[in-house]
């Protein structure tokens, strides 16, 4: 919101250009007109989505603000100038952190951390622009009490929306989106570095023109602030871009279910960036969730495993309903393996028991409402902190093994049921990654993928060893974690 008096009338565009012409601290030796390095940056930051303005080789106030929007963005220091140690950063910068999302494609997230607002369109990243938001401090509201400047957050729609000028009881604003009681995205002469309103979120004036063909009543706006620990997404050299074609030409390829911790699973029909998701709820949040292909269908289902009563539910179809068959499994403690471990065609849930750092293959499901039974061969194999997951590494129709060690990073894969040192080692994906492996370029072997939900990416290998992933696929952060669906 801006304060009783700033502007007075119809103030024109053009003056209010000017009043930010020359920021504070600025040295004016930064904005040569006309320069071909300056176009050059402005068309880096308009392809980064920073920048909405002429590509004409003046570092005006519209270049200066996209160039604040970005360092505020990339944690650097709040400056109206560009440094050139930035332009790494900028070449490979990917997107932002934001919370997930489920059926709202187009959206406003506004992060007041960073002190901007993100535009998508269509769940891809559109626009990044710089905003000031609330700055905590005492006013007298229009009642004649004391109030604090504080923005709300929240889940919101945008509620009404008044073109051109707008005076309220703390001054103008500019095109304003209301998106609770008299709180509103508009446009302000006067967007600095920090948070300097009474509540509402100042965009700059050309923003908030550019955004009049963009938003509209009912659109959702999320206000938060940035969970620690995460950030921006980068790509160094532009290894690992969040792009490109699916890795699976044939189209005949295993995909993935993510689910949250609310136990909604996310079933995409296909890893490329034009899947589509078949939404559905299934267990309860503690449960353990698999997938396998239970009664041999060739349609890998879900699975879980309750922790609290010791039992497997195992559900023949992606939707919401009872289990199809229920049984007894195994020691508290134990994890679930799902796979088919005798090349049948059919998937049965095998157990890893930590505590004795020990597999236990099982090559049939257990009676519906008795137990598992007995183990048809077991193994030592691993650390009782690795996390195992189950895949056909060698391509022989016969799925086995493999132990991820969260710690490091390290991968083991082993071709067979038996102990002994792994048949392959690598390194792949970052403390806290979730791993799972499939067949995602149809040549018959399983290869490893993670989810990382610090950054909500999904990272593919089309073969088993290190280095960059073969495609980068965003996901969503938020998510609990990540299954292999079949083809």
């Amino acid at each position: 919101m801006l304060r009783r008096g700033l502007v007075s009338g119809i103030v024109s565009f053009a003056l209010l250009v000017g009043m930010l012409a020359a920021p504070a601290g600025a040295d004016p030796s930064e904005f040569a007109p006309q320069d071909a390095a300056t176009a050059q940056l402005q068309q880096a930051l308009a392809d980064a989505g920073f920048y909405r303005g002429a590509v004409d080789g003046s570092f005006g106030p519209q270049t200066q603000q996209a160039v604040m929007a970005f360092r505020k963005e990339v944690g650097a220091t709040r400056s109206f100038t560009w440094d050139n140690s930035l332009s790494g950063l900028l070449n490979s910068y990917v997107k932002p952190w934001t919370p997930f999302r489920f059926a709202e494609p187009d959206r406003v997230e506004v992060n007041l951390t960073r002190q901007v607002a993100y535009l998508f369109k269509g769940d891809v990243l559109s626009q990044v622009f710089p905003i000031s938001s609330g700055n905590g401090e005492p006013y007298t509201n229009q009642f004649g009490s004391f109030s604090e400047a504080h923005t709300p957050t929240g889940d919101f729609k945008i509620q009404r929306h008044i073109r051109g000028e707008r005076i309220s009881f703390l001054g103008v604003l500019w095109n304003p989106w209301y998106f609770i009681g008299g709180y509103a995205l508009h446009g302000s002469p006067s967007v600095p570095a920090f948070p300097a309103s009474h509540g509402c979120i100042r965009l700059t004036m050309w923003d908030s023109s550019w955004l009049e063909s963009q938003l509209s009543i009912g659109l959702p706006m999320h206000v938060w602030f940035e969970p620690a620990g995460v950030g921006p997404v980068f790509a160094p050299g532009g290894t690992l871009p969040v792009g490109g074609p699916s890795p699976c030409a044939s189209g005949n390829c295993d995909s993935v279910a993510f689910y949250d911790i609310a136990s909604r699973f996310y079933h995409w029909d296909r890893i490329d960036h034009a899947h589509q998701v078949n939404a559905f709820f299934y267990g309860n949040p503690s449960d353990i969730a698999f997938t396998g292909d239970w009664d041999g269908d060739g349609v890998a289902t879900p699975g879980l495993y309750r922790r609290s009563d010791g039992f497997v539910y195992l559900r023949n179809s992606n939707t919401e309903g009872v289990a199809d068959i229920t049984f007894y499994f195994g020691n508290p403690g134990d994890l679930p393996l799902a796979g088919d471990f005798d090349g049948d065609g059919r998937d049965s849930v095998s157990i890893y028991r930590p505590s004795e750092e020990r597999v236990y293959v099982i090559n049939e499901l257990g009676e519906n409402g008795g137990g598992l039974g007995a183990a048809d061969s077991s193994y030592a194999y691993g650390n009782p902190s690795d996390v195992p997951f189950v895949g056909d590494f060698d391509g022989d129709g016969t799925d086995t093994v493999g132990l991820h060690r969260p710690s490091t990073g390290n991968v083991f894969l082993s071709n067979s049921h038996q102990g002994g040192a792994a048949d392959a080692q690598f390194v792949f994906g970052d403390p806290g990654d979730k791993m799972i492996s499939g067949d995602w370029d149809d040549n018959g072997t399983d290869t490893v993928a993670v989810y990382r939900p610090s950054n909500g990416l999904l990272y593919v290998k089309n073969a088993n060893g290190g280095g960059p992933a073969h495609g980068t696929f965003d996901a969503g952060v938020g998510l609990a974690g990540v299954v292999t669906m079949g083809r």
